[in-house]
């Protein structure tokens, strides 16, 4: 009974007029209408830069070393120490160098002794002007003698040869230090500079003297007042750039390594710059809404440069006479454009 009154009611709708009209499943959407202000495509004079990028130096840094053989006996500093002028960082032990003072400094008094009495014996016509000349000359060998040896006494001894950090220790106390022998690396951070490396043909823009603005990305994109303190003049005949060293202030947070940047102007070219508010980022795509005479959007893919003072360089997309909205993130692909004229007034979409 019940599979015949479903085909009764399969037949009936079958049986239907063919005037009468089927219904869609979708329906049209009406077109939208959005007030918005447009701008007009327009070619200016734009400045010409380029990116320098290099990294942060110290002016002051040294890697000490010994300039005798000994074992290390103290090891006063370790990495991340502040340290001062003429402060001690490292003591060799100097028992043999000890001795071997201790030695020079007899012979000094025995050469003194035996010079004062030639002395005495020549006042009294006792010796030759030969034997007091040679009691001299033994005297000034054996003071050389001691000062050489002094000298070996303090190269025991390794100090700070300006204030700054440890910023590497490559030895431990109890090992053998040689002569040039890299024992610790310090410099000064609060003397650094941006070291970078500048093309053949940019060199012109850059001057020594020249007040630039560095950037420091690990400091938030943080603006330093940088001074061009020197200009290589030999430059790398591989890459043909030349390296750029630009003094930087001294700032917290400021270590040696990070990366930093600045620009260099090359004068003016011609472009087209709109506001940065006119320009819809989708992932890696990036579009504009043209609007044509018949006042409809539509949406238009272009290739983007370089950002000037809250402004986007369009490279392509685009033609110059052209107008886009001002306010992209209102625009509606297709859509009715209603002009306002005034472009500072505050859109409004209207239903």
């Amino acid at each position: 009974m019940t599979r015949w009154l479903i085909a009764a009611m399969l037949l009936t709708a079958g049986c239907g007029s063919k005037d009468e009209p089927v219904m869609s499943a979708v329906s049209a959407t009406p077109q939208s209408t959005i007030q918005a202000s447009v701008i007009e495509i327009r070619s200016v004079l734009a400045p010409v830069r380029v990116e320098v990028t290099g990294q942060v130096t110290p002016i002051f840094q040294a890697v000490l070393s010994s300039r005798i053989q000994g074992t290390i006996d103290q090891l006063l500093v370790r990495e991340g120490a502040m340290v001062v002028k003429g402060q001690t960082l490292i003591q060799l032990d100097s028992r043999d160098v000890e001795a071997d003072m201790a030695r020079a400094s007899a012979d000094v008094e025995n050469a003194k002794a035996q010079l004062d009495r030639m002395e005495t014996l020549y006042g009294q016509d006792a010796v030759s002007k030969q034997e007091m000349e040679n009691a001299t000359r033994a005297y000034k060998i054996a003071e050389a003698g001691r000062k050489a040896v002094l000298a070996q006494l303090s190269y025991t001894v390794v100090k700070a040869p300006f204030d700054g950090v440890i910023t590497e220790k490559m030895v431990e106390a109890g090992e053998l230090a040689s002569p040039g022998q890299p024992l610790l690396r310090m410099e000064n951070p609060r003397q650094l500079r941006l070291e970078a490396t500048v093309a053949e043909g940019d060199l012109r823009s850059v001057s020594r003297g020249d007040k630039i603005s560095v950037f420091i990305d690990a400091l938030e994109g943080r603006t330093l007042a940088g001074v061009v303190a020197q200009i290589l003049p030999a430059g790398d005949p591989q890459t043909h750039t030349f390296t750029v060293k630009a003094d930087l202030p001294p700032v917290p947070g400021l270590k040696t390594g990070m990366f930093g940047r600045f620009q260099l102007d090359k004068g003016t070219s011609k472009t087209i710059l709109v506001p940065e508010t006119a320009v819809v980022e989708r992932g890696e795509l990036t579009s504009v809404f043209a609007v044509g005479s018949d006042r409809i959007a539509r949406l238009r893919w272009v290739k983007t440069g370089r950002r000037l003072d809250k402004q986007v360089e369009i490279l392509s997309g685009v033609n110059v006479g052209e107008s886009v909205l001002l306010d992209a993130a209102r625009g509606i692909d297709g859509a009715t454009v209603k002009i306002v004229e005034t472009a500072a007034k505050p859109a409004t979409k209207t239903p």
